[in-house]
């Protein structure tokens, strides 16, 4: 059975809507200095998906399957593919599931995801301006001091969408967020499901996202640099989980997006 998760890519893409500001109740039970930061995150992240619109990089794969206890770990494949991000849409090329060419990423078998890079930034950005934010701790990050903000997103509002085999599912979430208290821009984000529907037979999915700054024609750019992707399951008590890296970060133009065939 094939596992997966497939984000709606067009749901959250940036257009006006995109600068709206901060619903009130969306700063719910912050202190003065707590709200001011997510209105600079606000700012900050915006800026950025409506400046760098196109790229690409090298995203790699490690597939891992074990036991609940994390005791026993084996090896499951590699899996690399050239991505590139156009206006706020994700596209997959050049797959690659150890020595062996795929057509694309849904013909592989297990646990895998998609939308790490830019959707799952693009739709964070904006439920922290829609959904009810509470503020959990400072924290510094590989030296850097951030502030966690946490929401919590229902079924019904759900952006995530779960594939098991052909059936869809909308799954509820909550999101921890890292902020930085000085830039406000996101540095990391860690999104949790347990609340998951009983005939998929999964307990508990976990997706998180690393950002650092990369250099693109001498300018620095806060960029997707590593996540991870696990799927706990019920029954047999074992989990799959995916390590995956970002490097390689290439921009390019509209011209060379219509000769774009591969990375390579």
């Amino acid at each position: 059975m094939s596992h997966h998760v497939v984000l709606p890519l067009l749901l959250w893409a940036f257009g006006a809507s995109a600068k709206a500001e901060i619903a009130p109740d969306a700063l719910i039970n912050e202190k003065p200095v707590e709200a001011q930061l997510l209105l600079k995150a606000r700012a900050a992240n915006g800026e950025v998906y409506s400046t760098l619109r196109a790229f690409v990089c090298r995203e790699e794969i490690e597939r891992f399957k074990g036991n609940l206890q994390k005791s026993k770990v084996k090896r499951i494949d590699h899996v690399s593919t050239a991505l590139s991000f156009e206006n706020g849409i994700e596209h997959y090329d050049d797959v690659r599931q150890d020595n062996h060419s795929l057509e694309s990423l849904p013909e592989i078998m297990g646990a895998w995801s998609e939308g790490e890079f830019g959707t799952l930034l693009q739709q964070t950005d904006r439920l922290l301006a829609t959904q009810p934010v509470s503020f959990v701790s400072f924290e510094n990050v590989s030296g850097v001091q951030t502030a966690i903000y946490r929401f919590e997103v229902s079924e019904k509002d759900s952006p995530w969408d779960l594939a098991v085999g052909t059936t869809h599912y909308k799954i509820p979430f909550s999101t921890d967020v890292w902020i930085s208290t000085a830039t406000g821009e996101i540095l990391k984000i860690a999104r949790k499901s347990i609340s998951m529907p009983v005939d998929t037979r999964i307990s508990e999915i976990d997706w998180d996202v690393s950002l650092a700054a990369v250099d693109l024609d001498g300018k620095p750019w806060l960029l997707p640099t590593a996540a991870r992707y696990s799927v706990s399951y019920v029954e047999s008590k074992h989990r799959e989980w995916n390590e995956m890296s970002f490097s390689n970060y290439r921009r390019y133009g509209s011209e060379s997006t219509l000769k774009y065939s591969g990375f390579k």
